[in-house]
């Protein structure tokens, strides 16, 4: 997951300034600008890939027809690796995500995500667009160093994802700083501007997979500029989520009867610890019923259809077939809940 940096063609002005920031000498600075632009158009990813392979075309080219010291050819790869490690210092961070979906009933979405209809499918709810963390486990902040940590926040934006099969490029000299590349700084409306272009980037895929209907959260990659580090652990991009915000799951087809149980026993005692703790005097609380379904495979069409089992309203388990069910169930397919605030509930919409 990447957005789409470029260097542009005609760049060979810009390569020049970035290249007399490491070069005192204006010929050899003029190489290294000349061979660099003659690559361009190209990617950000592709010329870091690729450099040392460069490095070693560009010390060919500029003392092919000189007699020199090792001394001065040492100096010489030197600034290209300094050059290189500015490169790579402020090169796009890919960031991490999570991958939901809108489309709970695609046949290819069970055969591919949930080992050929054995797994199941959980069914979140979002509040205000937003899936909030674990009230006790939550991180709001992580380390990136032992002088640098990013602010996370206590919720992950559901962010709708765009299909289209060609991205436009984003200037890679943007990266840079202003000090090598002459860019001018940007006002405020301009630089969330930018920022909201490389996100819309992060949610877009070829449009073949469009009837994924996918959605991600997203937790960007620190910047690299900062203290030199640019990543997370496996253990530090491990969050939990609020478990009022799950209110359902959908069985495979070919899951077994056991892990079945052993699920509804879970989910179960999780809605019953739920119960006897909410509603705390200081804040808002949301609860939405939990609806237990099952998917079944048509023999003939090989579509997948998703029955309703039973709903968990309140602590009280629904069956399909009485009247309150089915006033429920609406509720639910409806994405009402009920608000608990000050020792008030209230039964009403609560905003996806």
């Amino acid at each position: 997951m990447q957005s789409k940096f470029e260097f542009h063609g005609n760049s060979l002005e810009t390569w020049n300034l970035i290249s007399t920031k490491i070069w005192e000498d204006a010929n050899e600075a003029q190489i290294i600008a000349t061979y660099i632009a003659n690559l361009c158009p190209i990617s950000y990813e592709q010329l870091l890939q690729d450099f040392e392979k460069h490095k070693q075309i560009i010390i060919t080219t500029t003392f092919k027809d000189k007699t020199t010291t090792f001394k001065e050819l040492l100096e010489f790869r030197n600034k290209l690796d300094t050059l290189e490690s500015t490169l790579s210092l402020y090169s796009p961070g890919s960031g991490y995500s999570v991958s939901l979906s809108k489309n709970p009933s695609d046949m290819l979405m069970w055969s591919h995500y949930a080992s050929s209809h054995q797994g199941y499918c959980i069914v979140y709810r979002p509040i205000d667009g937003y899936l909030h963390q674990c009230p006790n486990r939550t991180k709001q902040s992580l380390q990136v160093s032992n002088a640098h940590s990013a602010h996370i926040g206590h919720r992950f934006k559901v962010n709708e994802v765009h299909y289209r099969d060609q991205l436009d490029a984003i200037d890679a000299f943007s990266l840079l700083p202003c000090h090598f590349t002459g860019y001018p700084h940007l006002p405020e409306p301009d630089r969330l501007q930018y920022h909201s272009t490389i996100q819309n980037q992060l949610l877009t895929k070829n449009k073949c997979w469009e009837y994924e209907k996918e959605c991600r959260l997203l937790l960007p990659q620190p910047s690299k500029y900062i203290s030199g580090e640019s990543t997370y652990s496996n253990l530090q991009r491990l969050f939990y989520y609020d478990f009022s915000q799950i209110v359902g799951i959908i069985f495979g087809a070919r899951m077994s009867e056991h892990e079945k149980e052993t699920i509804r026993e879970i989910v179960n005692l999780k809605l019953k610890n739920r119960f006897a703790n909410f509603g705390a005097p200081d804040k808002k609380t949301y609860v939405f019923d939990f609806l237990f379904q099952e998917v079944d495979i048509c023999a003939s069409s090989r579509t997948v259809n998703i029955r309703d089992l039973e709903l968990n309203s309140m602590g009280s388990t629904l069956s399909p077939g009485s009247e309150y069910y089915a006033r429920q169930l609406k509720k639910w397919k409806e994405f009402k809940g009920m608000t608990i605030e000050s020792g008030t509930f209230m039964d009403e919409s609560i905003p996806l």
